[in-house]
């Protein structure tokens, strides 16, 4: 098969077997599958999945402090603009919906560098990534062990009985942040330096100043039209008030200067 039957293939079989778990064990016979057409991150991928499910959480329960905020739901806050323009032009409800974008590597088609970058692109724009491989391409990884390189989800075709299984599951969903800030080591840091900081408070703002700019820089890389929310334009409000400069080029002198006394000959000996 090439790309596209191999495409259609799995659209039909996700039609027939409404049961399967490939994203996510879920026992709702309603699941549905909306191929998203004609978007603008759409070039990046072979196509883009959206699946409609019955969302866990009503919006009174998401506004109780009890109820833990997932990651299909932390994505509706990182990456809101994209989610909205689908959600309007296909009139689905913002939380029904969660969006798979998905590379489909038919026997026809080369396994080389350039699948390392779509899922980049993958896990960059949705927080995930999926690929469908061909009957030649899914012996080959299962056979090397390539299977568990790749921070995706791999869906492999057997021609044998004309399935498409799980060949690997890749759970995690980069929904919050690529790097977080880990507060044990932000406490550790802070006893060193000496001064009598709120930690909890100082956390809280270092993860929301992350948050913010990661949008920033999502926004800069799709050249989406940025959008903050109330909460954050207050934030940003006081953190301009700071009028705190941080002088780079005397801190590197000043680390320059603790290692003035070392010469090459002490690194040769």
């Amino acid at each position: 098969m090439n790309e596209l039957q191999l495409k259609l293939s799995f659209l039909d079989f996700l039609q027939a077997n409404p049961n399967n778990n490939f994203f996510g064990n879920h026992d709702d016979n309603s699941q549905q599958y909306i191929e998203i057409r004609n978007e603008a991150l759409n070039r990046k991928f072979d196509f883009v999945l959206a699946v409609i499910r019955e969302s866990s959480h009503r919006p009174k329960e998401i506004r109780k402090n009890t109820i833990e905020v997932d990651d299909d739901l932390k994505n509706i806050y990182a990456r809101g603009n994209l989610l909205k323009t689908i959600s309007q032009k296909y009139k689905i409800k913002i939380q029904n919906m969660v969006i798979y974008p998905i590379e489909i590597k038919s026997n026809k088609d080369k396994l080389d560098e350039r699948l390392g970058n779509q899922v980049i692109d993958a896990i960059l724009s949705f927080g995930r990534s999926y690929v469908i491989l061909d009957t030649k391409h899914c012996q080959h990884m299962k056979k090397n062990g390539l299977k568990k390189i790749l921070p995706s989800t791999i869906i492999g075709y057997q021609d044998t009985d004309n399935k498409f299984v799980i060949i690997n599951r890749f759970s995690k969903v980069f929904s919050d942040s690529l790097l977080n800030i880990n507060r044990i080591n932000l406490i550790r840091t802070i006893e060193k330096s000496g001064p009598e900081i709120n930690i909890s408070r100082l956390h809280k703002n270092l993860r929301t100043l992350q948050t913010i700019n990661q949008k920033l820089i999502y926004n800069q890389i799709f050249f989406s039209e940025l959008s903050l929310q109330e909460d954050e334009l207050k934030f940003m409000e006081e953190l301009a008030r700071i009028n705190q400069k941080i002088n780079m080029k005397k801190e590197i002198l000043k680390t320059i200067k603790q290692f003035t006394d070392y010469k090459i000959t002490d690194f040769i000996e």
